[in-house]
């Protein structure tokens, strides 16, 4: 009896072992499940949001979200120099709202597998694995670069013909590739269908209550609110906004909404901050989603400080309004008439507080060609900015006078025209003849009002 009780005793220590070593084994454990959030996303930062970011990514693929992602390619591109008649934008989180409506817009996936092939992402990648630049080499000259570059954007059933074509073309083009692990974990995870878990951001209690405060500011009722806070959006729109006390990469921008403070964010897409809404509308404030790319990360900091220096600037006069203005070609087009009551010192002085912002958003924006812009400003350059107490825009009521010349002819032909009649100028076609004509008028509404200077300066809008 004791012998066999011993043998029992054995054999059921030799079964746990055994049972415990099957369920800690490396050999026989299932891999991790794969992240997009921890795992994805830091290797498409690294490697691939320098190209495929912005509004114009090669393809709109756009891999600094997966929203990105997920909504696709396109053969469509968002600047075509030669193209007569503007197409429907399709700016990331703006101008649809999911990937049903991507997909009517002209979007396909390249993270679903068709017709029994693999997705078009992994198919890509296998052939940037397939025929690797050498290292420390010159890259061939048949791997077209720069701004000249025409995209070819194959769809999941072009890829053969693509990849015959563009043997050394596959992804990541022109760099140095993956690593062996990063360029497994991609497929692995496009292999279990690219799943894409939700990722929001959540205002902090301390920037919940500026954001309250801030929207509560430009969403007052009246004429003069109305049309501060419409100056200050369309002032800053650009701007990736943080609080005083917020978290660290925690950035927001203000849209429009049909819905007020404390409800969801009903977006209303236009194409430019300052067309019609079509309805009622507030001003709100959201997060910034994706990843951070220098080329569009224009900062901007606000607090409570900064708030009362609104309302001190903005409201400290007294002046009125007689009538808002609309959402028109004509107010569109000329910014200085249409927030002529604002205190043109307010306005200016506004400005100058936030110099460095708004000098800013002449060289950042939402295009990823910033070869442009470099080689406009030459990289150094040198910014005077007017004492408002000097500038003849604000001393004096009869400068002001030309308010109405100040249009920009390129914001429509019935503008230009309209000056251009108004004045007395002839009329003609062809960009030299529009610039020419909007000039002249300039000067004769000029003169017509009054102003006896020399020159036009650049006055604040």
């Amino acid at each position: 009896m004791p012998l066999r009780l011993l043998a029992s005793v054995a054999l059921l220590f030799i079964c746990c072992a055994t049972q415990a070593q099957n369920l800690t084994s490396p050999a026989t454990s299932a891999p991790p499940a794969i992240s997009y959030v921890q795992d994805i996303q830091p290797i498409l930062t690294e490697k691939c949001v320098a190209c495929h970011a912005c509004n114009d990514a090669p393809c709109q693929l756009n891999l600094g979200s997966g929203e990105g992602l997920s909504r696709g390619a396109s053969k469509i591109p968002v600047y075509q120099g030669e193209r007569s008649e503007a197409v429907a934008p399709t700016r990331l989180f703006y101008d649809a709202r999911n990937t049903d409506a991507w997909r009517g817009k002209g979007f396909y996936s390249v993270l679903e597998a068709q017709g029994g092939q693999a997705a078009l992402m992994a198919r890509m990648l296998d052939l940037g694995r397939s025929a690797p630049l050498p290292a420390n080499s010159k890259i061939p000259d048949e791997i077209a670069l720069g701004l000249n570059r025409e995209n070819v954007c194959p769809m999941p059933g072009e890829f053969n013909a693509y990849a015959a074509a563009h043997t050394q073309q596959g992804m990541p083009l022109a760099v140095a590739g993956l690593t062996d692990a990063e360029y497994q974990t991609l497929q692995r995870w496009l292999a279990a269908g690219a799943p894409v878990e939700q990722q929001s951001i959540t205002p902090s209690v301390s920037e919940t209550a500026q954001i309250n405060a801030w929207e509560a500011q430009l969403n007052q009722p009246g004429a003069r609110q109305a049309l501060v806070g419409r100056w200050l959006f369309e002032h800053l729109f650009l701007a990736h906004i943080y609080f005083e006390g917020g978290e660290t990469q925690h950035f927001f921008q203000w849209v429009r909404s049909r819905t007020p403070t404390g409800q969801p964010v009903d977006l209303i897409a236009t194409r430019r901050p300052d067309d019609d809404p079509g309805s009622d509308f507030y001003y709100r404030l959201v997060p910034v989603q994706g990843v951070i790319v220098h080329k569009t990360h224009i900062t901007y900091g606000m607090n409570p400080q900064k708030l009362d220096r609104v309302r001190h600037l903005f409201y400290g006069t007294d002046w009125t309004v007689n009538a808002l203005p609309g959402y028109g070609p004509g107010h569109r087009a000329n910014p200085f008439l249409t927030f002529e009551a604002i205190p043109a010192v307010a306005r200016y002085q506004f400005m100058l507080d936030n110099a460095e912002y708004f000098v800013r958003t002449f060289i950042r924006g939402p295009v990823c060609r910033g070869q442009i812009a470099t080689d406009v400003i030459r990289d150094q350059f040198w910014v005077l900015f007017q004492d408002p107490a000097h500038d003849h825009y604000i001393t004096d009521a009869a400068y002001r006078g030309g308010t109405p010349c100040l249009c920009w002819p390129c914001r429509g032909r019935t503008t230009t025209s309209a000056v251009c009649s108004a004045c007395g100028c002839p009329t003609g076609t062809g960009a030299t003849s529009t610039r020419t004509c909007a000039a002249t008028a300039t000067r004769k509404c000029l003169r017509r009002a009054g102003v006896r200077y020399g020159r036009v300066t650049i006055m604040p809008c």
